[in-house]
């Protein structure tokens, strides 16, 4: 069944065209009004003016009513006159064409200026202008508004033809803007169909201006090469875990296949089972380092903590596996920092506890906690193995584990400096090696001290 696919091009111009369509019949609409405004205003002004003209040439200080000319020569046109007295409201002279109409409720009105419509001539526009003197009464000066009117009729007509063109000439130019807009995406959506898991060297090149397409296409690209990173990580990690794993899996198996092969006396099978539970408690431990390893990134929650009595607790619990090696403090200041306790405590085992594991007997191990500038300074210097320079580099690495180190009496699993180096990165911090084969090591671990 074929599911309908919604284009976005056709949404946005539709939605668009929508938009710019009401748009433009509200501004129309608010055009059209406003210059009908203008037009009666200036109708009103005019009429206006042949009224007080009206009074200058029919009424001239003089008791006498006279007839009003006919014919006017004002800017409106045609024009009608008409003068009411104040009492009976009855017309009193006008023009010959003037509207027989009843003109009572205009008179008696606040208001001065009309449109109304006729019989006679459609629609018409009256203003009222009072006499005083010499008689009390009113003038009224009309004009028909058809010339207005088909002057209005005739804006309106090029209004609706126009713009419809307008709308498709927008659209148009809409719909080039939407394409340039779209193809960057567009090249997106193919390399995303097209990247694998096999696949995750394909980057889309930047376009040349800075905006917000850059910034996805940019955003784009760092995530295919995360991707990149971590499907590399898993499979470093699966190579990694099978190639630890291998081992003392080989030698569960070969023990208890030697030991099915024939009889064998009670303290043989006694034997079997010890060297099999050894193997087994280095894999469970190992696991438990593999699942630590993956849980610290999650550790994300901050606290205010005492970092000087935070490393003499840790002293004070790895003091046991120190046998007959002596732990020294050189520096150790009140410091407090905002962190995460159980990233630092995690730092501090490990360093601490590395440097115990390959420090031989009777040898110094010295700890040091500073502050240097904005920095929060924790320094381990052991008197044991060494590291060669060549593997300084690769220590940080899952599973890896010095030629050195690789005694199966030293436990380890090669988990501890990379989960040093993974915290390290959450609670933004550095660790630094200095090494000297047979003479010792220094780890300088460095980590900002960010003000609340």
């Amino acid at each position: 069944m074929n599911e309908h696919k919604e284009n976005l091009k056709s949404i946005v111009l539709w939605w668009l065209g929508t938009f710019i369509a009401l748009l433009l019949i509200i501004f129309n609409t608010i055009f059209y009004e406003m210059l009908k405004t203008s037009f009666y205003t200036r109708v009103e002004n005019s009429l206006a003016i042949v009224a007080n003209q009206t009074k200058d040439r029919v009424i001239p200080n003089s008791d006498k009513v006279i007839t009003i000319p006919q014919k006017l020569d004002y800017p409106i046109s045609p024009v009608m006159i008409a003068v009411f007295g104040a009492t009976n409201m009855k017309i009193v002279a006008k023009t010959v064409t003037f509207m027989d109409i009843p003109m009572y409720p205009y008179l008696k009105s606040n208001e001065n200026f009309f449109v109304i419509n006729t019989k006679q001539y459609g629609k018409v526009a009256l203003f009222i202008s009072r006499i005083i003197s010499p008689m009390k009464g009113y003038i009224v000066v009309a004009t028909p508004l058809y010339r207005v009117d088909i002057k209005l009729q005739d804006i309106l007509l090029k209004m609706l033809v126009l713009n419809p063109v307008l709308l498709i000439v927008l659209l148009l130019g809409a719909n080039i803007v939407i394409d340039r807009i779209l193809n960057p995406i567009k090249e997106i959506t193919k390399v995303a169909n097209e990247i694998s898991v096999g696949d995750l060297d394909r980057i889309i090149p930047l376009p040349p201006q800075k905006d917000e397409i850059y910034d996805l296409v940019q955003a784009f690209n760092k995530m295919v090469i995360r991707l990149r990173d971590g499907v590399e990580m898993i499979e470093r990690f699966n190579s990694d875990v099978s190639h630890e794993l291998k081992t003392p899996l080989t030698v569960l198996k070969g023990e208890l296949e030697i030991a099915l092969r024939k009889e064998r006396s009670c303290d043989y099978y006694k034997n079997t089972i010890q060297i099999a539970l050894r193997e087994v408690n280095y894999l469970i431990e190992m696991v438990k380092e593999m699942l630590f390893f993956t849980k610290v990134e999650n550790e994300t929650q901050k606290e205010l903590i005492e970092v000087d009595t935070l490393l003499l607790k840790v002293i004070n619990d790895l003091k046991s596996k120190a046998n007959n090696k002596h732990i020294n403090i050189d520096k150790l200041e009140a410091i407090q920092l905002y962190t995460n306790s159980i990233l630092l405590k995690t730092i501090f085992i490990n360093i601490i506890d590395n440097a115990i594991k390959y420090t031989p007997e009777n040898k110094n191990i010295i700890i040091s906690l500073y502050r240097e500038d904005d920095n929060v300074i924790f320094e381990v210097e052991d008197e044991g193995i060494g590291i060669k320079k060549d593997e300084i580099e690769k220590i940080t690495e899952r599973f890896y584990r010095t030629e050195k180190s690789r005694n199966r009496n030293i436990k380890g699993f090669g988990l501890g400096l990379s989960i040093v180096k993974k915290a390290l990165d959450i609670i933004e911090g550095k660790i630094y090696f200095e090494s000297e084969e047979n003479k010792g090591t220094k780890v300088k671990i460095v980590i900002k001290n960010k003000k609340l």
